[in-house]
């Protein structure tokens, strides 16, 4: 990652072998050079990690060369990479005469990665607002089966932790943070009390509790959730597309709302 003081943006210098034979040692070492500590690339990352546990799981020796189907995948993501190159995300998060100030943060999980992205939405004098990626960030989900509740529970306590940690970085007077997931089952567990739910669940609940007491959690659709990228990797032509990533979802007003039903906790087992 670099900075380009004459646009004011953050850039990044990727450079790629000619290699055409992979190795598991050499794919760990082109990836740790994906140099991404806010994780403004991170479906980027993710898909290289997914990539990385499908190697482990075929228990591949380091030098050992990757199978032809795995090498076809590699060079598709690999050949795309300097391609990251062509990003210019812009430093400045703030509008001028900035008056309000949010924090949106999102999470999601998918069978392969469950992650969270933080946004800062401002607003000016003038009426207008801008929204603007922070970070994010993602794990793979472990080898143990794990069903998609759990992933997305998993999900929105990364995303609580990482909100955390953001806030007080930043030393700015924030009007509100809201906490989204399209998850209506996780949503129910962080909204009922832990004792009434089961150990596994309750352990996770408590925390995201304690952690986003002053947070307001909401439900977001699907398609205006951004994390749900993240979760499920892309490489860099769907990133370079994918306008919604670094700028943010269009949420409506309605989805504000404290009207939105969900199911009874009691009962959920998963």
């Amino acid at each position: 990652m670099l900075w380009d003081p004459k646009l004011d943006c953050l850039t990044y210098k990727v450079k790629i072998s000619n290699k055409v034979n992979f190795s598991k040692r050499d794919v760990l070492s082109e990836i740790a050079r994906l140099y991404d500590p806010l994780g403004l690339i991170g479906p980027i990352v993710t898909k290289a990690k997914i990539f990385i546990q499908e190697l482990w799981k075929i228990k591949l020796d380091w030098s050992e060369q990757l199978p032809p189907d795995a090498m076809e995948e590699w060079m598709n993501f690999y050949q795309k990479l300097a391609k990251v190159n062509n990003f210019k995300i812009p430093r400045c998060i703030l509008l001028p005469a900035t008056i309000r100030i949010e924090i949106h943060g999102f999470s999601d999980a998918s069978e392969r990665a469950y992650a969270a992205v933080v946004y800062i939405k401002c607003f000016n004098e003038s009426g207008q607002s801008q929204t603007r990626l922070l970070c994010s960030k993602s794990r793979v989900v472990p080898l143990k089966t794990l069903t998609i509740p759990r992933l997305e529970l998993f999900a929105a306590l990364l995303l609580s932790r990482l909100v955390k940690k953001v806030v007080p970085i930043l030393q700015l007077s924030i009007h509100k943070i809201w906490m989204w997931t399209d998850s209506t089952i996780a949503l129910a567990w962080i909204k009922t009390e832990p004792h009434k739910l089961k150990t596994f669940v309750s352990n996770r609940v408590a925390e995201i509790q304690a952690l986003s007491k002053n947070y307001h959690w909401k439900h977001v659709s699907s398609k205006n959730n951004p994390a749900d990228l993240i979760s499920r990797g892309c490489n860099v032509d769907e990133l370079l597309k994918n306008e919604m990533w670094f700028s943010g979802p269009d949420l409506q007003t309605d989805e504000y709302e404290d009207n939105q039903l969900f199911p009874d906790p009691s009962y959920m087992c998963f």
